[in-house]
């Protein structure tokens, strides 16, 4: 198999592994996946595009994996660095270190330890001397104030990106894509006043539900959430739109193709009034489409 491929996600069939390497489109090259979840998937949203079963799928009576463990984090990162760069992917840069795993990041109360471990680890390797540390989150983080100030204070001394989900600019989609109690607005507030002070990238799932692709009406709700986020003062350095590259939990739920999710990103920028200080990239099932949207 080319592991070196925007079209490989590959994260393993048990998806227990505290690191894991993958060729990732978003990253534009190699980024290390960190787990905090190994043993579960602990999660504030149910999206139906994610790939992670839910608990009840995941037998640990077939399959007993060790829960998280700081100690194995480093262990790991240091077997990888050590052993699997030089012999898989070297000299491949490494892109990122991206906190992800079978969860929300947020809610692991060894976030910030595993962010200092992997700060230490980015300067002891030269491979990823460059990288950023990356964290995917639903937002909902921002809601607790002592979580905020842990990470604006992390990000004002290290190189540290925040990739922010925001599939849906109405309720009813955005209760469509997490399937939770959230509030839309109450998560766009926290988005604002967090991005006031450490930047972001907002991260948008564009597919098809039940075979019905996005409407005009969906571009221009996602748009107009982005402008008033601006209008707040949220610092936002890109919107990506990306579609669906691994086989989700959910059967109702498809990717789109190239040419739909350029049209949806061309109608998004149609509806923006801030598109000119707003770059939107478009990431299709097999990585990022040639042509800016």
């Amino acid at each position: 198999m080319n592991l070196m491929n925007a079209a490989n996600h590959d994260r393993g069939e048990t998806r227990d592994a505290l690191v894991y390497p993958v060729f990732s489109r978003r990253s534009r090259g190699l980024s290390v996946g960190i787990n905090l979840f190994p043993d579960r998937k602990l999660c504030n949203f149910d999206c139906p595009y994610c790939e992670v079963l839910p608990p009840d799928s995941m037998s640990l009576k077939e399959h007993r994996a060790r829960p998280f463990d700081l100690a194995h984090l480093e262990a790991d990162l240091e077997t990888f660095f050590t052993r699997d760069y030089p012999a898989v992917w070297a000299p491949e840069p490494v892109r990122d270190l991206c906190i992800s795993g079978n969860g929300e990041p947020t809610l692991s109360p060894q976030l910030e330890a595993a962010l200092e471990l992997c700060a230490g680890m980015r300067n002891r390797h030269a491979p990823a001397r460059n990288s950023d540390i990356v964290i995917i989150t639903n937002a909902t983080g921002f809601l607790d104030e002592s979580c905020s100030v842990m990470l604006h204070g992390f990000a004002s001394r290290e190189k540290l990106t925040l990739w922010v989900k925001l599939d849906s600019g109405h309720q009813e989609g955005f209760s469509a894509f997490s399937r939770s109690a959230f509030n839309l607005e109450q998560i766009l507030d926290g988005i604002a006043r967090f991005a006031s002070n450490t930047p972001v990238v907002i991260q948008t799932m564009v597919c098809a539900f039940d075979g019905i692709l996005p409407q005009d009406s969906d571009a221009a709700a996602c748009a107009r959430r982005l402008d008033w986020l601006l209008d707040q003062g949220a610092r936002i350095d890109a919107i990506h739109l990306y579609t669906l590259a691994r086989t989700p939990t959910a059967d109702f739920v498809s990717a789109l193709d190239d040419a739909s999710l350029l049209a949806y990103a061309d109608r998004v920028k149609t509806f923006l009034r801030h598109s000119k200080a707003l770059p939107v990239t478009c990431f299709g099932s097999r990585g990022v489409l040639d042509r800016p949207a």
